[in-house]
């Protein structure tokens, strides 16, 4: 389209070039191609946790094995952590060596009430806990891990 010359195509170029000249134009459109600031569909229940579907680009968590969560993703697992400490059991038959699961600690408001976040590797937040019950809140987990991994 940019290498174009037809007198539409040339005027198209001009109009985007100018518009991408533009400093917050430009981080509006590379953010959207990136897809940063568009959650995904959520593919779970309709109470899912509004982190369901968002990046977890900026969002900002202590991770004990790691100074971000980041660096251990890059296996390409689901990175499960636990942010109140009791190690939340994540697994479900034959689907154990899907997930890595870590301490953190919450450093950022928005984690205020979250007890556990299931993150994909794409950095994606596949699921969100809000319970302090550590056996609905496993049981909640093993079935996001299932849904994920049909």
């Amino acid at each position: 389209m940019f290498a174009a010359a037809s007198p539409e195509q040339i005027a198209l170029r001009e109009v985007w070039s100018a518009a991408l000249a533009e400093p917050r134009t430009n981080r509006q459109w590379a953010r959207r191609i990136a897809g940063f600031d568009d959650p995904l569909p959520a593919d779970t229940a309709p109470d899912a946790h509004p982190l369901t579907g968002t990046r977890l680009a900026g969002l900002a968590l202590d991770v004990a094995d790691a100074p971000t969560p980041h660096p251990l993703m890059h296996h390409g697992r689901l990175l499960l952590l636990d942010l109140d400490g009791t190690r939340t059991p994540c697994s479900a038959p034959g689907l154990d060596h899907r997930t890595v699961v870590v301490n953190a600690e919450k450093s950022h408001p928005v984690w205020r009430d979250v007890t556990a976040v299931l993150i994909r590797p794409d950095a994606r937040i596949a699921w969100a806990a809000t319970d302090t019950d550590p056996q609905r809140r496993a049981a909640d987990c093993r079935a996001a891990l299932r849904t994920l991994c049909r």
